[in-house]
């Protein structure tokens, strides 16, 4: 059997021009998830990543505190996120920046609530399917993407025993809910609950893979509280 770990990137810079970047604190989280695999693990047998740069951001703190800081790290673009930008531009052209979004989050008498209505409604738009033709990547090609990656990586996989993928929280999303059963269509309501570096654990038994544990993040608890976050 194989444990393939999805790990989250770290806490990216939300809301700023240049959002594909770790923030100082979205670093920490990083080296603390290394040192907090030292207890459980002697290391990774593979390590596979997306290209973008908050997934190897996090991949080299984490590795480098868990004493991997030379492992070889496999790209894989099928392992990124979707074009938040691009989804949202598509349902209101004000929002195609981050500068657009705050300006037009800013005229709102609740910014925050605002924030989040017209994220729910441009995910909402996005994911019917039924504007597929406006989008950079429509939804049907985003799952089959996704579905993909986790193939690929399977049909690969040769004695390993323990795999780490960074990722983000769309593609960690979308197969826990097609391992669980649950319609892809929930997809945002499942990835608001996923922390930065969270882990979600899928066993490969060579007959299936099995969802093991989703979203565990024990290390961000108790006196590390302070790490834990969401964007």
């Amino acid at each position: 059997m194989t444990a393939i770990y999805l790990i989250r990137h770290g806490q990216a810079s939300f809301g700023k021009a240049e959002y594909d970047c770790l923030s100082e604190l979205g670093e920490q989280q990083a080296i603390h998830l290394g040192n907090s695999f030292k207890a459980r693990l002697a290391g990774f047998d593979k390590v596979v990543r997306g290209s973008m740069q908050r997934h190897q951001q996090t991949a080299t703190g984490c590795l480098t505190a868990l004493g991997q800081a030379d492992v070889a790290q496999q790209q894989d673009a099928k392992w990124n996120e979707y074009d938040h930008q691009d989804i949202l531009a598509q349902f209101n052209p004000e929002l195609a920046t981050a500068a657009g979004v705050r300006e037009y989050v800013s005229r709102q008498d609740n910014p925050h609530k605002a924030l989040e209505q017209v994220i729910a409604q441009a995910f909402n738009r996005w994911i019917s399917s039924l504007h597929n033709d406006d989008y950079i990547e429509s939804w049907p090609v985003y799952q089959a993407r996704i579905q993909s990656a986790l193939a690929n990586l399977v049909n690969n996989l040769k004695d390993e025993k323990n795999v780490a993928v960074f990722t983000s929280g769309g593609p960690i999303a979308l197969l826990s809910q097609a391992l669980l059963g649950v319609p892809a269509n929930n997809l945002m309501t499942l990835n608001w609950t996923l922390v930065n570096c969270g882990i979600t654990k899928l066993i490969n038994t060579k007959k299936a893979v099995i969802l093991s544990t989703l979203n565990e993040h024990s290390a961000f608890e108790g006196n590390n509280k302070g790490l834990l976050t969401y964007k």
